[in-house]
């Protein structure tokens, strides 16, 4: 029979590092049992079971399963962005090479374990949720997004107004999650990311990518 501890003093609210160990042991949980179960295999009940917590510590965080599958997109991308930063070429080089550095950057994060197989699990589950992929899609974009709008208008080749460096930088993230998407169902043909890059930047380029005084 289990020990249990008992309390020494008056119970009070979880500290700070309390509330914050709480959360990571309910996104933890949920994430471990979706990528293992599946999305709609997995209950509410089992998370909370899995994570240590009541009930009513699990629903006043997070009301239903799509609420925790945004948080757990949203604090794994938050990770991301700290783990793969963008990075960006320097103020002044041509569209091409701008947007060559940055497909790189995006396609090596993608490339990342955690990531590919929250992809894989959106593959498997896209029937029935389509909302889980709109979530992704949704978060993953608006990480991958910041900077590059900023990025594409200092480009010393072209002069691009905000709205037409925002509309290069979405279409980009958009070709690079598609490209992503294509390489796991096709592991036979595998692009290397440089590669990659490289095409897809200078289909960009023959559009945009003219001198300023033309």
């Amino acid at each position: 029979m289990p020990i249990v501890a008992r309390p020494t003093g008056k119970r009070g609210r979880p500290s700070r590092d309390g509330e914050r160990a709480i959360t990571v042991s309910i996104l933890d949980a949920a994430l471990k049992l979706f990528l293992e179960f599946g999305y709609g295999a997995t209950s509410m009940k089992r998370i909370g079971e899995v994570a240590g917590v009541a009930p009513n510590t699990l629903y006043a965080r997070y009301p239903d399963k799509a609420d925790l599958f945004r948080a757990i997109i949203e604090w794994k991308a938050a990770l991301w962005k700290v783990t793969n930063p963008p990075r960006f070429a320097p103020p002044g080089s041509t569209l091409y090479d701008v947007l060559k550095v940055a497909i790189i950057a995006m396609l090596e994060a993608m490339d990342r374990d955690d990531i590919s197989a929250i992809g894989l699990l959106l593959a498997m589950e896209a029937g029935r949720f389509p909302e889980l992929a709109l979530i992704y899609h949704e978060v993953v974009t608006t990480a991958g997004h910041y900077g590059l709008p900023e990025s594409i208008q200092s480009c010393g080749d072209c002069d691009l107004s905000e709205q037409e460096a925002g509309d290069i930088a979405r279409t980009v993230i958009e070709c690079i999650v598609g490209h992503t998407k294509l390489q796991a169902f096709d592991g036979t043909n595998v692009e290397p990311h440089r590669k990659a890059a490289e095409r897809i930047a200078s289909i960009f380029t023959r559009r945009w990518g003219q001198p300023r005084d033309r």
